[in-house]
């Protein structure tokens, strides 16, 4: 099989994937034999993946992260308007929401390559995580406000920007632009392998009993794979969906009865071994891309968590 894609930031480099990724150069093609070293270890709970810290966290944690750092400094220079709450959980969440492969983005979120959860379907069946920690409203006031900006537009130049940069280089997240291309690859590849092992032999058969397993679920246009859920005659909508939309009953049993039976088919256990597989070579190209940066956006992503956990203003209650 083929799939097709174009490479950020390359111009006119044209990737064709065959089984994982091959690429065409000059018209002929470039096979994916490169191995590569797993960033992480195997974990089929939380669904981890060979590239996975090589790939940038949400930008919203970073700029959220980044002024609250800068905030004491800013202060200093005379812009006390420090930034409004919000939360770790609800700016991955609109992060993870706006970035997907349905949005044209070629190098989509982690988190839409990765399958629902018992734990995730028992709570919120079909439907996104809750977007409102993100405080899009309060942000989007903040960021905008005439005020603010007429002040920082009076400062000296340079005062801002050291303030911002001096938050970066405490992050650890002043992303040169090796570090955006291998973000960029680790994401498409990872999207494109996942794309690919639902179509593997052993999934594809794995599938075939999960849905006989789901059968008894009342799904009247239940898909040949899980990978089609949830179907048009649910109501639910896409998976995007925040969680704050609301979640009925059914939805609940039905998604717990799909974890389930994904589990008890293999096909879960079938999928990740014939993803994780595909990632473990490249082509020279990809590899290239990747060995000029260097594997450590985990912790980075990490380290924008105990930033916003420590410094965000508290965010009012009912908001997680």
């Amino acid at each position: 099989m083929q799939i097709t894609t174009r490479v950020a930031k390359t111009g006119t480099l044209a990737l064709v994937v065959a089984g994982l990724a091959t690429a065409v150069v000059h018209g002929l093609p470039e096979p994916a034999d490169v191995a590569v070293a797993p960033t992480v270890e195997r974990d089929s709970a939380d669904w981890t993946m060979p590239l996975d810290a090589y790939a940038m966290p949400a930008g919203s944690k970073s700029d959220y992260a980044e002024n609250l750092l800068a905030d004491p400094c800013l202060r200093k220079a005379g812009i006390d308007d420090p930034p409004p709450w919000a939360t770790v959980s609800g700016l991955q969440a609109d992060s993870d929401a706006s970035d997907t492969d349905a949005r044209g983005n070629p190098s989509p979120a982690l988190a839409t390559t990765r399958p629902l959860t018992a734990a995730l379907a028992g709570t919120r069946g079909y439907h996104g995580p809750s977007t409102a920690g993100a405080n899009r409203q309060g942000m989007t006031a903040w960021g905008f406000d005439a005020d603010r900006n007429a002040a920082f537009a009076a400062l000296p130049d340079g005062v801002a920007a050291r303030c911002w940069n001096a938050a970066r280089k405490t992050l650890g997240n002043t992303a040169t632009g090796h570090v955006q291309e291998a973000s960029a690859v680790a994401k498409r590849l990872t999207r494109l392998a996942a794309l690919d092992a639902r179509r593997d032999e052993a999934v594809v058969a794995a599938a075939e009993r999960w849905r006989s397993c789901m059968e008894p679920s009342g799904v009247r246009d239940l898909p040949a794979a899980p990978d089609g859920m949830p179907t048009p005659s649910m109501g639910v909508g896409p998976t995007d969906v925040p969680v704050e939309t609301g979640i009925g009953s059914v939805e609940i049993a039905v998604a717990k009865r799909d974890v389930a039976c994904q589990t008890s088919s293999g096909y879960r256990k079938t999928l990740y071994d014939a993803e994780w597989n595909r990632l473990l070579h490249v082509t020279a190209s990809d590899a290239a891309v990747l060995a000029a940066a260097e594997p450590d956006q985990l912790a980075v992503d990490a380290r924008l968590d105990r930033t916003i956990e420590r410094l965000a203003p508290k965010a009012p209650a009912g908001v997680d």
